[in-house]
């Protein structure tokens, strides 16, 4: 069976794999020993970390970066690819000012391809390995979802989506952030976050900024696929694609949901791109969002209301094997559930179908 994932960061995911995962690590003390067993050309590098798994329950801060690493460069990113941490070296060779160490955001992708670049590691070299590792999941076909003016040579013949407008004309399409993420708590909600009173995250763009960047993509026949992880992000996604359409848009995740907004996707026709693997976060996103989570991750109930539902991994974010993905979900109940042979359907020949490309056996 031959897989395309619609939603993956192919370069980012090559990058990382020279780094030691640290997802399995369960308290700062383990996140020291894997760091301190993996050095790279003098830097202590480790990603996939969750707090949510340590039983500190907190973001390792700078300071403590700095213990550990007085006279080397280290620096850990979270497993949502939206925050990083570094300590003081690392902020002096890489050119970041952050009081606090904490990058967020963009800065986390720019923060990487600094580090490549300082380190003079041989990009190319690293991105076929990386292609070669997806394949031996069976995935053949995959849409890069950020591509940059840094990478985009790099990944040539690829599809790809840019938040660029100067790379549009090569793009599938226009990628927009409205938010964050619910593990940085910078993904947008209506209501305040249960386990943080007074938080309601954030939207990148103002609705007037939001329109004029999807009316420059529709104005070039090419779709957006707008990033919206919170339920205020997914109202804005909806209220702009109700004034402006193109066939192949696209929200990215949803995966905090009101049953409304779930029956305005399917009224709409809007294809939502979701990652079934991202159901493993159940129990700590219950603790972000409390009852809500009832309608949240609830591919199950997308899929009976008629949504229609496209695939991809968010890979490096979490795992990329479309076999895993089926299994988490398949094992989950009510509006969490889909059959796994449903999930494995989408990747082998929705996904193909939605741009037209040939499916492969």
């Amino acid at each position: 069976m031959k897989f395309a994932d619609l939603h993956l960061h192919a370069w980012t995911y090559s990058a990382l794999n020279l780094f030691p995962d640290l997802s399995k690590c369960t308290s700062f003390e383990e996140i020291e020993e894997t760091l301190r067993a993996h050095p790279l050309n003098n830097w202590y590098v480790g990603v996939r970390f969750n707090q949510e798994f340590l039983k500190e329950k907190q973001i390792p801060p700078k300071a403590l970066l700095d213990s550990w690493f007085p006279d080397h460069p280290a620096l850990l990113v979270r497993t949502c690819l939206h925050l990083a941490v570094l300590n003081t070296k690392a902020m002096e060779q890489l050119g970041f000012n952050a009081p606090s160490g904490v990058l967020l955001e963009e800065e986390v992708f720019n923060l990487l391809e600094k580090f490549i670049e300082v380190n003079a590691i041989p990009k190319q070299e690293v991105l076929e390995k990386g292609v070669r590792r997806l394949s031996e999941f069976g995935i053949t076909k995959f849409v890069d979802m950020h591509v940059t003016k840094e990478n985009v040579s790099l990944l040539a013949g690829f599809p790809f989506y840019t938040s660029d407008p100067d790379l549009l004309s090569d793009a599938l399409g226009l990628k927009v952030f409205l938010d964050g993420s619910l593990g940085a708590r910078t993904a947008a909600l209506t209501k305040e976050y249960s386990d943080d009173p007074g938080n309601y995250g954030k939207l990148n763009h103002t609705d007037e900024e939001l329109f004029s960047l999807v009316e420059l993509a529709h104005k070039k026949d090419k779709p957006v696929a707008l990033h919206a992880i919170g339920d205020r992000a997914i109202d804005q996604a909806l209220s702009v694609l109700k004034k402006s359409r193109h066939p192949l848009d696209r929200i990215e995740h949803l995966q905090i949901t009101r049953l409304d907004q779930i029956e305005e996707l399917a009224k709409l026709e809007i294809a939502a791109c979701i990652q079934p693997i991202f159901s493993k976060e159940l129990p700590w996103a219950t603790e972000r969002v409390g009852n809500r989570i009832e309608t949240s991750y609830a591919w199950g109930l997308m899929k009976d209301y008629g949504v229609k539902l496209l695939v991809g991994s968010d890979a490096p974010v979490d795992d990329v094997s479309p076999f895993e993905a089926a299994k988490v979900v398949d094992e989950l109940q009510g509006p969490h559930h889909l059959d796994k042979d449903f999930v494995l359907k989408l990747y082998s020949s929705d996904n193909f179908d939605f741009y037209g490309w040939e499916r492969q056996t």
